[in-house]
């Protein structure tokens, strides 16, 4: 088993042990910082014919404002999930009844999103002897009392039996430290702290201690814990030990990854001119390669344009940053890496209303929602969509560019998802 896997079969032994728990409704999970994308992958192989059980996970990223009204948003965001996953489950002649038939009654938002989900529960009982489990990973949260109400509502509001609640939290930024105090049985938390620096150096070692790439991999794991430690004299020790075999293995586009590793590490430590340097080094580097054919040469250099235009705009060079992004832009339409080009837009956008430029402001967001149109809604969250739609829907001055906004962002990203 690689040490990856290993790491996943340890959240799969916890969630075994958290379902076995008669009484227990709620499972924590406490990542330490940067490890909660270990959950993604756990999620993702529960979906597969490796899954450690029968349980269905619905994951729901519904912000947290308000905890009444993010029942009546992650009720929809629900419909919208089940409604498709229904399409496909027809094809396999399983039929549900979805969304539930209104029954006259009038409900507030609580009671209505519980009596969904529990019906949708009775419904999955005639298929499956899995628990329904809603893995809650709010995209925003106004604030931990809000979360924690939310949570309370939930929990006190009648949830089936055989239905039950997945959350993280962070170790040292707590957000929910009182939950499990108040339902000593219903709440179950496990600290995870799965050692990713280890992970990192296990997968670099794997192969022949003496060949090439396994003493890069090793180096470069260093280097990784060095920029990770804000560690500027061991990032530039290991750095210079990979570029040396990159450069006897002939290995351009790794040697240029590894200077962008080493301008960041002299942007963090505010050494700009340094950063310019390196910058500049590896866009003199790469550039040659993308005109040859390299197509991972040319996104190296995007990613250098980038870092560099976020270097202008900290020291106020305002028109340089707007030329940098430009540069990105184009080249990320141009391989398609749609994630990058929103981001370029996004930073276009905000360079020309600080520099009081509102339709160019404009053109890039626009621009970047019709870009966004690529993206499957799984990675709005990771471009950071719902965020830029409510920072431009805000920018808009007069009700009728706000509902005209309106309509664009909910085509996009569906109802009230910004």
């Amino acid at each position: 088993m690689n040490p990856l896997s290993q790491r996943i079969s340890v959240l799969e032994r916890l969630w075994q042990e958290f379902r076995r728990l008669p009484d227990a409704r709620l499972c924590r999970w406490l990542f330490v910082p940067d490890e909660h994308w270990f959950l993604t992958l756990f999620l993702q192989k529960q979906t597969g014919p490796q899954a450690v059980s029968n349980d269905i996970f619905i994951t729901l990223d519904t912000p947290v404002q308000h905890w009444q009204t993010f029942f009546e948003q992650a009720l929809a965001d629900l419909s919208e999930q089940v409604g498709h996953d229904l399409l496909l489950l027809a094809d396999q002649n399983i039929r549900i009844q979805w969304p539930p038939e209104a029954n006259g009654v009038k409900q507030d938002p609580i009671t209505r999103f519980i009596s969904s989900v529990n019906l949708l529960d009775t419904r999955l009982r005639t298929y499956t002897d899995g628990l329904l489990v809603l893995c809650l990973l709010p995209q925003a949260t106004a604030s931990n009392i809000v979360l924690d109400q939310m949570l309370t509502a939930l929990l006190m509001g009648g949830l089936s039996p055989t239905v039950r609640i997945l959350i993280t939290d962070t170790v040292g930024a707590e957000q929910l430290a009182t939950l499990p105090g108040r339902f000593r049985k219903e709440v179950c938390s496990n600290p995870i702290n799965l050692q990713l620096q280890k992970v990192i150096h296990q997968v670099a070692a794997l192969g022949s201690p003496m060949a090439p790439d396994v003493k890069f991999r090793q180096w470069h794991a260093e280097l990784s814990t060095a920029l990770t430690q804000r560690n500027l004299p061991d990032v530039l020790y290991f750095a210079r030990k990979c570029e040396l075999i990159c450069q006897q293995e002939r290995w351009a586009a790794l040697e240029g990854s590894v200077h962008l590793s080493v301008a960041q590490a002299y942007k963090d430590h505010r050494r700009h001119e340094d950063a310019l340097d390196r910058y500049k080094r590896v866009i003199d580097q790469m550039e040659p390669l993308y005109d040859a054919g390299d197509a991972l040469a040319g996104r190296i250099s995007l990613v250098a344009w980038l870092g560099a235009g976020e270097i202008y705009e900290t020291t106020r060079q305002r028109q340089r940053a707007i030329n940098e992004y430009e540069l990105a832009s184009n080249r990320a339409e141009h391989l398609k890496e749609w994630l990058l080009a929103i981001e370029s837009h996004r930073r276009l956008a905000l360079a020309y209303e600080q520099h009081g430029r509102s339709r160019l402001s404009e053109e890039h967001y626009l621009r970047l929602f019709t870009l966004a149109e690529h993206l499957p809604p799984e990675q709005h969250a990771v471009a950071r969509l719902p965020e830029i739609g409510r920072q431009y829907w805000q920018r808009q001055q007069t009700p009728d560019k706000r509902r005209k906004a309106d309509e664009l962002l909910t085509q996009l990203l569906g109802n009230r998802r910004w």
